[in-house]
């Protein structure tokens, strides 16, 4: 089947993102693959909230500016938005639908998006069962809201005259994540044992996970502190992370600095939104990649890891403490807005492969040396309790006193830049075509997508912008044509490509806040 678009759309604080989320579910367990893409303004009362879900029997689901069906929660929101449809597109309103009745002789105004989503599943034809089922799970633990959901379901099922009839995608075993949630899952994979981090959009969630789970979570009082209290927790032993978006990382740069200098591992999530200052602070953007490759003053190592898909995050969350602490250096994860808060689907896969690696071989060390010279770059690294361990933001010699010597410099300079140089990987390639599509971060399943129905291109999907793999150097320096597609207006990863493979390159951008549309993708690539 082709993909098939809902959106819902209400009033914030009338449960729009839960029903989202609720649909997306269901949908799921009849083996369909889903994404669910949510927006809403910055504001802490009021305003409306949408949610996109698209659903489809393949995997890689890309988002839409056409729809297929619309359920609004006010005459203003019906308004805003039935415009958006497809040939053969159904709207609906929901208090003329008597979606609010329903709620009101249920108890609960908050239930009409739970009588809307059994109006939804009787109007696609699916039976009530597997929306129950995902109703009974999400509240499993409170009985009396399970029942008033379960019920609201059942009577907006009745308010539509379409026949049901069973019907199921691929049968397969689907499960639904956020990026963020993902990502986590990856974090705990690692074993880290400290997480400093300040409420910003689009990281919250994280925040909020990592304080149920067995990480000590400190909730710093601004950003700086964060990335000190953080720097302190990895020179003591801790695995630690930050998590930011790029306003709060401003502020983190002094203390990036000292990482780099000081050699201590840190894993730093940075969740893109759109700049410059505040923005548009709840819509996505991929213009960080810049900032974050040049973040700080002088030069030092660091590896900039951008994620994709949910697989993706929970890998490269995994992964990024093992390089951290492999090569001692600040490793930032970088995602964004519609990555981090859109829900994705998968059968399972995508959470399985990442291991955790353990660098400290926990001996005591006698005449040690915290940045002794060696061959690969990398210096032993003790953590106290096991030797003398000096970290200097100073210049400084082996044993970590400060050093203004002309050659000391020149030899601990070479030490640092170097010790990235035996990274491989960084990259994927797709597809067979002859026109080379390349991408970071969260555009991957959005051209995946594009590639089902267009079969004369390849895709490279860049996972490691930086250090930039010389494996895709070498692929891009031998192809006819490469058009790079990001969400920045000027194209940094492009400006990237043609700085190591001294050639043009052709540019697909926007800079709006929204993330690549199906459509909106298949015209500026195929006109």
């Amino acid at each position: 089947m082709k993909n098939f678009a809902i959106k819902l759309s209400g009033p914030a604080g009338a449960g729009m993102m839960q029903a989202g989320e609720t649909l997306s579910k269901a949908l799921n367990r009849l083996g369909f693959y889903t994404l669910m893409y949510p927006e809403y303004p910055s504001r802490i009362r009021g305003g409306d909230n949408h949610v996109l879900v698209v659903f489809s029997e393949e995997k890689h689901v890309a988002p839409v500016e056409k729809i297929d069906l619309l359920l609004a929660f006010g005459k203003e929101n019906y308004r805003n938005h039935k415009n958006e449809g497809n040939e053969g597109f159904q709207g609906y309103e929901g208090e003329e639908l008597g979606l609010m009745k329903i709620a009101k002789e249920l108890g609960n105004p908050l239930v009409a998006n739970t009588a809307g989503l059994g109006l939804i599943f009787k109007i696609l034809g699916f039976e009530l069962k597997a929306l129950e089922e995902q109703i009974e799970e999400e509240f499993k633990e409170k009985e009396a809201v399970k029942k008033i959901n379960v019920d609201a379901a059942g009577k907006g099922y009745e308010i539509s005259k379409s026949k049901s009839k069973s019907k199921s995608g691929n049968g397969k075993n689907i499960l639904n994540y956020s990026g963020n949630e993902a990502l986590v899952e990856g974090i705990l994979k690692a074993k880290c044992g400290f997480a400093a981090i300040y409420p910003m959009t689009p990281i919250n969630s994280i925040l909020t996970m990592l304080s149920k789970s067995r990480v000590q979570v400190f909730r710093p009082e601004d950003e700086i502190a964060g990335m000190m209290a953080a720097l302190g927790a990895s020179y003591a032993g801790k695995r630690a992370m930050i998590a930011t978006s790029g306003g709060g990382f401003s502020l983190m740069v002094e203390g990036l600095g000292m990482a780099g200098m000081a050699e201590i591992p840190i894993v730093c999530v940075v969740g893109q939104r759109t700049g410059p200052s505040t923005g548009m602070a709840t819509y996505s953007s991929q213009a960080d990649l810049n900032f974050v490759i040049n973040a700080g003053q002088g030069e030092f190592p660091r590896i900039v890891l951008a994620p994709g898909d949910i697989g993706e995050c929970f890998r490269l969350g995994a992964e990024a403490f093992n390089l951290a602490e492999c090569y001692q250096v600040p490793v930032i994860l970088l995602t964004d807005k519609y990555l981090a808060e859109s829900r994705f689907s998968g059968n399972g896969e995508e959470l399985k492969g990442s291991e955790y690696k353990n660098y400290n071989d926990y001996k005591i060390y006698k005449n040690y040396k915290r940045y002794q010279f060696t061959e690969d770059g990398i210096s032993p690294m003790a953590f106290p309790g096991q030797a003398i361990v000096r970290a200097n933001s100073y210049e400084h010699d082996e044993e970590g006193f400060s050093c203004d010597d002309k050659t000391n410099r020149e030899k601990m300079m070479d030490r640092r830049m170097n010790k990235l140089s035996d990274l491989n990987g960084g990259f994927e390639i797709f597809g067979k075509g002859k026109t080379v599509l390349v991408g970071w971060g969260s555009t991957k399943e959005i051209i995946l997508d594009f590639l089902k129905d267009n079969f004369g291109f390849n895709f490279l999907h860049i996972w490691r912008p930086w250090p930039f793999p010389q494996g895709a150097i070498d692929i891009l320096r031998n192809v006819e044509r490469v058009i790079v597609i990001e969400g920045n207006y000027s194209g940094q990863l492009a400006d990237l490509i043609e700085r190591f493979t001294f050639r043009k390159v052709e540019r697909v951008l926007k800079d709006d806040g929204r993330p690549f549309y199906k459509q909106e993708l298949e015209d500026k690539l195929l006109k």
